[in-house]
């Protein structure tokens, strides 16, 4: 994930380079650039429930925080960008990862997969996320203050789960590893709004939600999402702002993976810093 970043931050660095050297005089009005970057950093509150299961028994229901001692306030980067392909049609797209771990001494006894923990083992944890929102917005209002759009999309996740633990309890030393991971892609109906005060200052806000089914030949899981973002910019050029955005978001997923099979429940919040690049 650092290296996306270096390699977003040069790309802003070079289109902005260039830019300033062929720069016209005309300037760009608030919502009507054809591409915009965002580079920003996350600063979320992460709460995890999972149940992986094996082929003859239920898994545990873990919560990683609290039973686990994984660290769930975890920051980390985003890219993102936005191609308005005509005056009412947008495409956008954005990618984050976080890697979150921890370790603990169990009190209690805990099924994961086919692996059993009994209490008093030391378990080390790691739990590792990324987070693709695919969307595309048709706008039925877009002037030069306010615009507002239904979305749809992908919300496309995936997880990976390992554990590793080890227990001294009898005259043999016992340590068990085990790993659960997944792609979890979910549709993501939604609306848009963004209101722009003047040449400088935008705010704006933007919803979705879904809740599905898939069949067993596609992509085998059934579940919900929600999530919800507020936002506001500020533009210091005709190309470059920057912005602060509050997100939540929650994924409640079943899965019938090869390698996961069982539950899977995230939610996060908190505060975005980020910056961007209009052309």
């Amino acid at each position: 994930m650092n290296r996306l970043l270096i390699v977003s931050t040069a790309v802003i660095g070079v289109l902005a380079c260039s830019t300033s050297v062929g720069a016209r005089a005309d300037s760009i009005k608030p919502g009507q650039e054809k591409f915009k970057l965002m580079l920003g950093g996350f600063l979320p509150a992460f709460n995890t429930d999972v149940e992986v299961d094996n082929e003859d028994q239920l898994g545990d229901d873990v919560a990683l925080g609290s039973d686990l001692g994984v660290d769930e306030d975890e920051s980390g980067g985003w890219v993102g960008f936005e191609w308005r392909i005509a005056e009412k049609h947008r495409l956008g797209a954005m990618y984050s990862s976080f890697t979150m771990t921890g370790t603990r001494v169990i009190d209690r006894q805990i099924t994961i997969g086919d692996e059993i923990y009994p209490v008093d083992a030391t378990v080390t944890t790691s739990h590792q996320i990324e987070l693709i929102p695919i969307t595309y917005s048709y706008s039925f209002i877009n002037n030069d203050s306010n615009e507002f759009a239904v979305t749809a999309g992908v919300n496309w996740n995936k997880i990976t789960l390992s554990l590793t633990g080890s227990s001294s309890l009898s005259a043999d030393d016992i340590s068990t590893t085990a790993s659960a991971s997944a792609d979890l892609p979910l549709p993501l109906f939604g609306i848009r709004f963004d209101h722009h005060f003047s040449d400088k200052w935008s705010a704006g806000g933007s919803a979705a939600f879904f809740s599905i089914e898939f069949a067993e030949s596609t992509f085998e899981a059934s579940g919900s999402l929600v999530s919800a973002r507020a936002y506001a910019e500020y533009r210091f050029g005709d190309r470059f702002g920057a912005g602060v955005a509050i997100d939540g978001f929650k994924l409640d997923i079943n899965a019938a993976k090869s390698r996961w099979t069982g539950e899977y429940v995230l939610d996060y919040w908190g505060p975005q810093l980020y910056i961007t690049a209009r052309f």
